[in-house]
């Protein structure tokens, strides 16, 4: 059994040390690894619309597969943008949509025209990519502590999830509380949890 953890920013911190310790090139060849995997599932080769995340720091590698399915065009893409406490997601045409927002992450502009809605969520088949710090093999997940993706996926419950993660971010228990979302599926380098 894991030592028991003080506080969860305890546990966010080892975990992200794991992750933050992985050398870049190991961890551009698992993202590739993570980005393979994903293109078998079905809720991916089915999904009409993929909401992405947008990689920061040490996060699994997204850039590579967004500007794969930016240039193929089979599917519609959707990134993200904090506004305030929330995120809502905008679609993208192009990498140049995307301008450093915030904390340093690539974001699109804010445009009424391009946003994600309730309705799309009803009438496309949607797969939303989810970052964060720490995950364990029941699917629980722990973000970076502002609870952007609980809420949103709380918010449009009809979208299925991925959670992108290296094995290195996989804890035996992660703490869960009431708001707390869990993914359809973790996919990791070394498979898929669901």
């Amino acid at each position: 059994m894991e030592k028991a953890y003080t506080t969860k920013q305890e546990l966010r911190n080892r975990y992200l040390s794991y992750r933050n310790g992985l050398p870049a090139a190991k961890r551009k060849e698992k993202s590739e690894e993570i980005r393979e995997r994903l293109k078998q599932e079905p809720a991916f080769q089915e999904a009409e619309a993929v909401l992405v995340y947008m990689n920061y720091r040490s996060e699994v590698e997204t850039s590579a597969l967004v500007e794969e399915l930016l240039h193929s065009g089979e599917k519609r893409i959707f990134a993200p943008k904090v506004e305030g406490m929330n995120i809502r997601f905008y679609e993208i045409t192009s990498m140049e949509d995307l301008k450093e927002g915030y904390q340093g992450i690539r974001e699109p502009e804010a445009d009424g025209q391009r946003l994600f809605t309730q309705e799309m969520s009803q009438a496309l088949k949607a797969l939303i990519l989810v970052p964060g710090a720490v995950f364990d093999r029941q699917r629980g997940r722990m973000g970076y502590g502002k609870g952007f993706y609980d809420r949103y996926l709380a918010a449009f419950p009809a979208l299925k999830s991925a959670a992108l993660a290296f094995e290195c971010q996989i804890a035996k228990k992660v703490p869960e509380e009431a708001h707390d979302k869990k993914t359809d599926m973790i996919i990791t380098e070394a498979g898929v949890i669901k």
